[in-house]
């Protein structure tokens, strides 16, 4: 009967109230909602556009750099060829040439522009002696193959202290100077060569740390046909190679960026090639990206660069929040109209309202009523009875009968725990909880809750230390205290990994008792202290799959506190554990 009643008061609210006061504002209001989704989406597919054109804006600017950077490098190449063409050359003359162009200050990239010489064996002693004649020193040639001719390193510029080291270094002996000398020779081209280490001393084998890159250029004996390749190769007088450091080249290429928001990686070869060139993160990585890869073929060589854009900063925040300002300005607009069309009509069933409003709220006292009885008994009885079985009442059972009921008891108690929670938030709710307070001993009802809980400790492998006092006499509800602190302590025990540590402390300061609880678990996201108090609602964490519960516990004890005119604070950090300090005021008498 009571179901029936219920069912035709909410048909008639549906039927008559529903449809004209809900229904015709909720439509009017959907549809300039909608309107307004439409247009955002298509702003936000014009913001994509706009996105794509800056990254595509970018990537060009970054291959004309790139180009730029490197045809200039190899401008300098070419102008030493052009030195060397011109007439004969020796240390003083070649770090003069080469210092007119400051490559500190105006080709940072650039560690050194080097000349070399091809020497036939018969000319090796002849040539050594001029070079150790101009550097002061005996020069010896390096990782030198006898009776094969050597394609010495004879100036460096700029010097440095270990420059003269590296004079007389066969640049043959290395594979991947060989190979770009070689195609150089015969293509009369720049060539670069693949990464590889510079020679900081060519005599011990000592190279550098970083990686580079070198570009080399030929020069051939005057006079000679130089019309085909095996023509080159017998006119080959040496090279004139510019050695950079990869880090600086990309750095430099790289200067526009931003590396805050944009994260490269510079690889050698295509796409499918693994070695790593250049890497720069970006220092503040955030929202959505944008991935791109981009290939450039420069002086024989492949680099395959690929971009991650953040996508947040590649076009202005207006444009960033036009979709979402569109959004707020179509919801508003039609909220605005919704509302006045429900008031429109409201007018015309005010009277009706207030008196469907009257009966669903006696309804709703007869819900609370019946469930208070209905279900919550039939729980309690069940419990019981499952109790009298676990404890022998109807003889001995077997261990898997004994283990089944066991998970059926918990289950129950599950049960009547969610049953309690929601009929104490209904009576919150509805103003119906009265205080029963009484004389009781504080410490005597922590330490109650926490043997109660000792199972739940142990099962979770973790260590609990309570400071109480002796005595601490209180005014109160005992019964809801108790459903507080039962609460708290619980959190604790179940959001704290097993090998944790949880405190209990209860201290009496000036005019009131504070129960502190500590424990090492998952902690809380400052992200999320606003929805800590919330109704239904449960925080994400990497122990809340773990943990089963309605959302309503922290609720209820806030204004359980909150009835004894006492508050409830907490302090949280993630990883590290969480500290909840209930302050009950002393109530006299």
């Amino acid at each position: 009967m009571y179901g029936t009643q219920v069912r035709h008061i909410a048909g008639r609210l549906y039927r008559r109230y529903v449809t004209y006061l809900t229904v015709t504002p909720i439509l009017v209001t959907v549809a300039i909602i909608i309107a307004s989704f439409i247009i955002a989406g298509l702003i936000q597919r014009n913001l994509a556009t706009v996105q794509s054109q800056t990254i595509d804006k970018q990537l060009k600017e970054n291959q004309l750099l790139i180009q730029g950077n490197f045809d200039s490098y190899a401008q300098i190449v070419w102008s030493g060829i052009g030195r060397l063409n011109s007439g004969p050359i020796d240390r003083t003359s070649w770090s003069q040439f080469i210092g007119t162009y400051q490559l500190q200050k105006r080709f940072p990239a650039i560690s050194s522009v080097a000349v070399t010489r091809v020497v036939g064996p018969d000319e090796q002693q002849a040539y050594l002696q001029t070079l150790s004649d101009q550097y002061g020193q005996p020069i010896t040639v390096t990782n030198n193959v006898p009776g094969q001719p050597v394609n010495i390193v004879s100036y460096v510029s700029p010097e440095r202290p270990t420059s003269i080291n590296n004079i007389g270094f066969n640049s043959m002996a290395e594979p991947a100077r060989q190979t770009a000398m070689q195609k150089a020779t015969d293509t009369n081209d720049v060539v670069m060569t693949e990464q590889l280490q510079l020679y900081v001393n060519a005599k011990e084998s000592k190279t550098s740390d970083e990686t580079a890159f070198l570009l080399y250029a030929p020069y051939y004996k005057p006079g000679m046909a130089l019309e085909t390749s095996a023509e080159r190769q017998a006119a080959i007088q040496g090279h004139v190679s510019a050695s950079f450091r990869t880090q600086n080249v990309f750095d430099r290429a790289f200067s526009r960026i931003d590396h805050n928001h944009t994260a490269i990686q510079v690889h050698i070869g295509d796409a499918t090639q693994t070695q790593l060139a250049y890497s720069s993160p970006a220092k503040q990585s955030i929202g959505p990206k944008i991935q791109r890869t981009q290939t450039l073929q420069v002086f024989s060589q492949t680099f395959t660069i690929n971009y991650d854009f953040d996508s947040d900063f590649l076009v202005s925040r207006t444009q960033l929040r036009a979709p979402t300002y569109m959004v707020i300005f179509g919801v508003m607009i039609g909220m605005l109209i919704g509302t006045a069309t429900f008031f429109f009509l409201r007018g015309r069933y005010h009277r009706l309202l207030l008196d469907k409003e009257h009966d669903v709220t006696r309804a709703k006292d007869e819900l609370l009523s019946l469930a208070s009885h209905q279900l919550r008994t039939p729980a309690t009885g069940v419990k019981q009875y499952m109790g009298m079985v676990l404890q022998g009442f109807a003889g001995k059972i077997t261990p898997i009968q004994e283990e089944l009921l066991e998970k059926a008891y918990k289950s129950n108690e599950r049960q009547l725990h969610v049953i309690n929670d929601i009929l104490h938030l209904a009576k919150l709710d509805l103003g119906r909880i009265v205080l029963a307070k009484s004389n009781f001993d504080l410490s005597v009802l922590v330490r109650d809750v926490i043997d109660e809980q000792q199972h739940d400790i142990n099962d979770g492998q973790l260590t609990l230390k309570a400071q109480l006092r002796r005595s601490s006499p209180i005014y109160a509800d005992e019964h809801m205290l108790r459903m507080v602190i039962e609460n708290i302590i619980s959190n604790a025990v179940k959001y704290t990994d097993p090998g944790g540590k949880v405190w209990v402390r209860l201290q009496q300061k000036e005019d009131g008792y504070f129960v502190i609880v500590k424990d090492t678990g998952v902690g809380i996201a400052s992200r999320d202290m606003p929805l800590l108090f919330q109704q239904f609602s449960r925080l994400m964490n990497s122990r809340s799959h773990l943990v089963s519960g309605t959302g309503v516990g922290l609720y209820l004890a806030r204004h359980l506190i909150e009835l004894h005119n006492g508050v409830i604070d907490v302090e949280s950090t993630v990883g590290k554990g969480s500290t909840f300090t209930i302050y009950i005021p002393i109530e006299k008498l």
